[in-house]
């Protein structure tokens, strides 16, 4: 890769001397290939020949940039708008739900509860659904990333919490305390909800309770999830921690186009 960039940016600055070379040469001059070659190497060698190709290399690869980003821009826009014709279909199955039963707009999230990022994402998510408390419910699917130690034990505790209906409390005692992850604090948490203790060392080392989580990633996957946070805002993706605006400008479209504006 070296090698390619460095070979473009001679060619690159060859040409751009060439050219400034060419202006600098009278139409109606003549120079053999070898007083051509010598001149070139004077110029790029003096401090001004250096300074003007140096700025016309950096000009070429600014542009370059900046075309490859308006491309990009393009693109995903244009994604975006397929989303909205054709968003994705996900069961929400067995999975927990918050918010009101007929809420406008689903949002179904990834998440993992040892992920920094996720802990962004549920913040995020905390807000929108106070911005949004009649038209938004939250869907929560397990996905646990296989490089965070605690992220399959902690999903799979609060599997065993939503078995006796604590799922939500569990979420966010995980959550807000990310750095205390592990046995004694599922143990811990579990008793200050008043869990059956007994059921919930059962329920969170069951098979159950791997398969919700294996079959929650699997949905995640197949619907072309690979890290954490993931979203989709009724059908819409939203691939990372994206701040509650970009939240907004998706759930405001779909209230509107609801509401036939």
């Amino acid at each position: 890769m070296k090698t390619t960039i460095h070979y473009r940016f001679s060619a690159l600055a060859l040409t751009a001397g060439a050219a400034l070379l060419a202006i600098a040469t009278p139409a109606s001059a003549e120079i053999s290939d070898k007083d051509f070659s010598a001149a070139m190497d004077k110029y790029m060698q003096s401090d001004s020949g250096a300074e003007k190709i140096s700025s016309t290399v950096e000009r070429y690869f600014q542009k370059k940039q900046l075309d490859s980003a308006k491309k990009q821009q393009e693109q995903e826009a244009a994604d975006f708008e397929t989303q909205f014709k054709n968003p994705v279909k996900i069961d929400i199955g067995s999975s927990p739900v918050k918010g009101p039963k007929d809420a406008k707009v689903t949002i179904i999230e990834f998440s993992d509860f040892e992920c920094p990022y996720c802990n962004k994402g549920y913040e995020t998510m905390e807000a929108v659904m106070k911005a949004y408390p009649k038209d938004v419910k939250v869907v929560f699917k397990h996905y646990p990333l296989p490089f965070h130690k605690e992220a399959t034990p902690a999903a799979k505790a609060s599997w065993a919490a939503q078995q006796q209906g604590k799922f939500w409390e569990f979420h966010d005692e995980l959550f807000k305390n990310q750095d205390k992850l592990g046995d004694a604090f599922y143990t811990a948490t579990a008793t200050k909800l008043g869990l059956d203790m007994k059921k919930f060392d059962a329920d969170r080392k069951s098979a159950a309770a791997e398969k919700a989580v294996e079959e929650d990633a699997e949905v995640g996957q197949k619907n072309g999830i690979q890290g954490t946070p993931g979203f989709f805002v009724n059908g819409v993706a939203v691939k990372g921690a994206y701040p509650v605006s970009h939240f907004k400008g998706i759930i405001d479209r779909w209230l509107n186009n609801a509401a036939g504006k």
